[in-house]
């Protein structure tokens, strides 16, 4: 799971947790993006974040990094986003979503844009979310 996956998870934007969390929004948008690490946050970042979110420190570093941007070919980043957005919004229709992204996933894994193994990790990455 990674940093935006909690958040979908737990129904929050990084607007909300920043203002919940009183975190700078352009520091929760670097990590969100990748951009900067969650394990090289200060001390009370950390302790505000795992605060908010009602997550131990521990599990807040335990995180997997977000996927660098571009590495997914420009239809299945936006299956993703979309995706979830609309988790997040606990959309009824997050399960139709679900299988616009599974669709989107095997795509790129067939046409060899993206490898078996990363196919296999969104796959599991976003299946708990599914509902299913």
């Amino acid at each position: 799971m990674t940093f935006l996956d909690l958040l979908a998870e737990k129904k929050y934007s990084v607007y909300r947790l920043s203002k919940e969390s009183g975190i700078a929004l352009t520091t929760l948008q670097d990590i969100a993006s990748g951009k900067n690490k969650l394990e090289d946050c200060k001390g009370r970042t950390l302790l505000a974040l795992s605060r908010a979110l009602d997550i131990s420190i521990e599990e807040l570093l335990s995180l997997e990094p977000e996927e660098a941007t571009g590495v997914f070919p420009e239809f299945l980043s936006e299956c993703v986003k979309e995706y979830r957005i609309y988790t997040r919004k606990g959309s009824t229709l997050s399960g139709d979503y679900w299988e616009k992204l599974r669709s989107s996933i095997n795509v790129a894994e067939v046409e060899n844009l993206i490898s078996h193994e990363t196919a296999t990790r969104l796959r599991k990455r976003y299946y708990f979310l599914s509902g299913e």
